[in-house]
């Protein structure tokens, strides 16, 4: 993913092929877009960098993305008792349960 930048336009400038006009407020552009307008003295003050997403907080507790097989061992690593559990539905469940616990 390329990183992006947030800019505010001291002059109307072009942006992505489109002319822009400062009283749009903040712009989010690529880095290589901020980094003309900043060399280019069209921005007032320093581009910003756009804060990455929180990645475990984007994910929840990422048991989605493992398979049946490591969840199974994951939750006799934890402890989770699956009972009849076997689709991974329900072995996510018995561990989120667990965790609760």
């Amino acid at each position: 993913m390329k990183k992006l930048y947030i800019v505010a336009l001291a002059f109307p400038a072009i942006v992505a092929s489109v002319l822009r006009q400062p009283i749009e407020g903040p712009l989010t552009v690529t880095e290589d877009e901020a980094l003309r307008l900043y060399e280019n003295n069209l921005l007032v003050g320093e581009p910003e960098a756009v804060p990455e997403p929180d990645r475990e907080e984007e994910d929840g507790d990422g048991l989605e993305d493992l398979t049946v097989a490591v969840l199974t061992e994951l939750a006799g690593t934890e402890g989770a008792p699956l009972g009849e559990a076997t689709r991974k539905a329900d072995i996510i469940a018995a561990i989120r349960t667990h965790r609760e616990a």
